[in-house]
């Protein structure tokens, strides 16, 4: 019985211990590189001292080489709040620490440094924990598996702010140490369930009482601002908000968080009109490219938007994919579910579930990832050596346009002479802009899906598709890398289908009406055939998507009128039993189907002070055996790329060039080969034409009609030797028939591109 009895001192004795110390914390007042926060809850004992060093003696706390006494203490919500600000430290390295006390020592905790250059980074950002501890705590354990170099934290922590509810609040927080002991600092701000600015202040040790602050990551990689929306945003806090931008304009990166939205995605939250006169412009001109909300208890992701009520705005923002700030929120930590009852024209993806983002920041991009929080037992652990690999059953929401935000950091300034690469993303923003076209030339504007192409509600009709996007974004001469239009299907349909896509051949395609319909419009002479394979409901992947449509859009961003900014028309219609078989189709959403279900061009690009493709057959199919060709069709043979006419291949040049070249030319099998060519196509000033051996010496007529049949240009000429014929037609820009005719004679014809 003795002995039973000194065990038992000895097992209390050792808990009394190791109770002296508890709710341990991390936060960032400095360079996250050099400088680190400790806090925690100092429950008992004197003399307290953080010993640390980078090599881990467990909790030999003699055998470190270093140690600090608090910097800090606040006694407030019932704890007695200890802080020591470490700094002097080495950028990426791992550091291990105990707390000592009088009455024992800690357990072995550590931290890793900031990188100090422009390494790749990973932040978790939320907030609204509030009174729901199941997907609190859930969130909390994926921080811990995740391992970010930091956590923003949007505020709201508690529901009502009582020293009970923080105390548990801190002891679920517990659940962000990695089992190794591995913590991970946390970067917060005021939401309004926070009953005063000293809630933050005396339990993070903000660098700012006033709770509004910034952290710069890496060498100027990345600088976060902390806002606090409840205290007076005009006036200093604004004022500070700007200057700071100002003076760390060098910044690759720049995010913000704050508590209340400016545009909140529930229906019968209020609008954040102070945060939006006195901060959305400022984002905008001071290049903010993720902003990240809470609040409002519901998810979204924003495409990139700019202040501003003309036409086409939505609660004074417009999309601007080239320069626009990305929104991200609203909460969903752990305060109660609200419905996403108010989705914005510019809204990218909204939804009501327990999340937050994972945000990965390099010097060429952001990527954002929502994260849904109530597997996270299931979920796997990243590794300390590399942080951004994604863990197994991490449950990623995949919405209709994908589960990763992407901005790009693109270096080119719209004028084609910069070196770099970007890319953008543009759904179908108004009703008027993607339309059917009836067998009559009538418009069909309203529709809530896209009959690709028959629609018997439609005059029965083998309908033409019309899809306009507005502020294209694609810097003049780029070279377009890829380009394809995402659809979404709104009906189920397996009947092989057989499309075809063209381009508008304008710099700035105008709205369609009925007097400006989408067949009467000339276009581009690259076209893609679309044979897509069968959909379902709901889908939107790789079916839905287009084959490459990069030639024509090369086409268009190299043409003389072109700016970024300006507008692009695609036209599809139906070739084959397409054209003819009401079966034979594919039904998509239109705009007024969801504007979060439109239709979206998606292109990546380069820009390297040129812009033009170095290969005119990138992207097009081989010539194939037993294959049925249209007009219009292109192909590649021998190296050589052509397109088929009603009852011939023309040549239009030799891969690797970006123009036609005169050369020994073996063509597609099974036609007629023409032994005179015209060259190049697309031409810019000058036209050239070589005519058989069969027609030298003879008198030949060059004639270029418009797509109406009209001529705008005639010349005769005589060839008596094999050297290219040149001539210098002064036509405007646009597509053209031409012919080359000796008599009565067709020797050639052909459409032409005048850029």
């Amino acid at each position: 019985m003795k002995n039973y009895l000194l065990l038992m001192f000895v097992l209390i004795f050792s808990m009394n211990i190791n109770a002296t110390t508890d709710k341990y914390r991390l936060s960032l007042r400095g360079n996250p590189a050099t400088s680190i926060v400790i806090g925690w809850n100092q429950v008992s004992g004197s003399n307290t001292r953080v010993y640390y060093g980078t090599t881990d003696y467990g909790t030999n706390y003699n055998s470190y080489p270093n140690s600090a006494a608090p910097s800090r203490t606040s006694s407030y919500k019932g704890m007695n709040n200890n802080f020591v600000r470490l700094t002097g430290l080495q950028p990426s390295t791992a550091y291990y620490f105990v707390i000592r006390d009088s009455q024992g020592t800690s357990r072995r905790l550590w931290f890793k440094t900031a990188p100090n250059d422009k390494s790749r980074l990973s932040f978790i950002a939320g907030g609204d924990s509030r009174n729901n501890r199941t997907p609190r705590r859930n969130a909390n354990l994926l921080v811990s598996k995740l391992k970010p170099h930091a956590v923003l934290f949007g505020g709201d922590m508690t529901d009502d702010d009582t020293n009970s509810q923080w105390q548990t609040w801190f002891n679920d927080w517990q659940l962000t140490i990695a089992d190794d002991g591995r913590m991970f600092p946390i970067i917060a701000a005021r939401g309004n369930h926070e009953g005063s600015n000293y809630s933050i202040y005396n339990l993070f040790d903000t660098p700012s009482s006033s709770v509004y602050y910034a952290i710069t990551f890496g060498n100027n990689l990345i600088r976060t601002y902390t806002l606090n929306t409840e205290v007076s945003i005009s006036g200093n806090q604004t004022s500070w908000l700007r200057s700071d931008l100002s003076a760390n304009a060098n910044t690759t990166w720049k995010i913000a968080q704050y508590h209340k939205p400016m545009r909140p995605h529930v229906s019968y939250k209020s609008e954040g009109n102070s945060q939006y006169s006195n901060w959305a412009q400022t984002f905008y001109d001071n290049k903010v490219q993720l902003v990240v909300e809470c609040d409002a208890h519901t998810v979204k992701t924003t495409w990139p938007v700019r202040p501003s009520y003309s036409s086409g705005s939505d609660e004074g923002f417009v999309r601007d994919n080239a320069n626009g700030t990305v929104y991200v929120g609203e909460g969903c930590w752990g305060a109660p579910l609200r419905s996403n009852s108010d989705n914005k024209n510019w809204t990218r993806n909204s939804g009501s579930f327990n999340q937050f983002k994972w945000i990965f920041v390099d010097e060429n991009k952001i990527e954002t990832r929502t994260i849904q929080v109530d597997n996270a037992s299931s979920v796997g652990e990243v590794s300390n050596n590399n942080v951004f690999q994604i863990p197994a059953n991490l449950d990623i929401w995949n919405p209709s346009n994908g589960s990763v935000v992407t901005i790009t950091n693109s270096n080119d300034n719209g004028d084609g002479g910069d070196t770099g690469s970007g890319s953008i993303d543009i759904a179908i923003a108004e009703g008027g802009d993607d339309v059917e076209e009836d067998k009559n030339g009538t418009l069909y504007e309203n529709s809530s899906d896209l009959e690709l192409v028959y629609d018997s509600s439609n005059n029965n009709s083998f309908q033409t598709i019309g899809l306009r996007f507005t502020n294209v974004t694609l810097p003049k001469n780029a070279t377009i890398t890829n380009a394809y239009i995402q659809f979404t299907a709104d009906e189920s349909n397996s009947a092989a289908t057989d499309l075809e896509i063209s381009l508008q051949n304008s710099a700035n395609a105008s709205a369609f009406s009925n007097s400006n319909n989408v067949s009467s419009r000339a276009t581009f002479s690259s076209k893609v055939r679309w044979q897509p394979g069968s959909w379902s409901s709901g889908q939107s992947g790789s079916s839905q998507r287009t084959p490459s449509l990069k030639n024509m859009v090369q086409s268009l961003v190299n043409s003389s009128g072109w700016n970024s900014g300006n507008s692009a028309a695609f036209i599809i219609t139906g070739r084959g039993t397409s054209a003819s078989s009401t079966s034979a189709k594919r039904v998509a959403d239109s705009y007024e189907g969801g504007a979060s279900k439109a239709p979206r061009l998606i292109v990546n690009y380069t820009t390297n002070g040129g812009g033009t493709s170095d290969d005119i057959c990138d992207g097009e199919a081989n010539w194939q055996s037993g294959v049925t060709y249209y007009a219009g069709d292109r192909v590649v043979y021998n190296g050589n790329l052509f397109e088929k006419t009603v009852d011939n291949w023309d040549f239009i040049g030799t891969c690797g060039s970006s123009s036609a070249k005169s050369s020994k030319i073996n063509y597609p099998p099974n036609t007629k080969a023409n032994s005179s060519v015209m060259f190049p196509n697309p031409f810019v000033e000058n036209l050239k034409v070589k005519v058989g051996a069969e027609y030298y010496g003879k008198f030949l007529q060059l004639q270029i009609l418009d797509t109406n049949g009209k001529e705008v240009y005639t010349s005769y000429f005589v060839s008596n030797t094999g050297e290219a014929k040149l001539f210098n037609p002064t036509i405007a820009s646009g597509i053209y028939i031409v012919t080359l005719k000796q008599k009565d004679k067709l020797v050639l014809k052909q459409r032409l591109v005048k850029q």
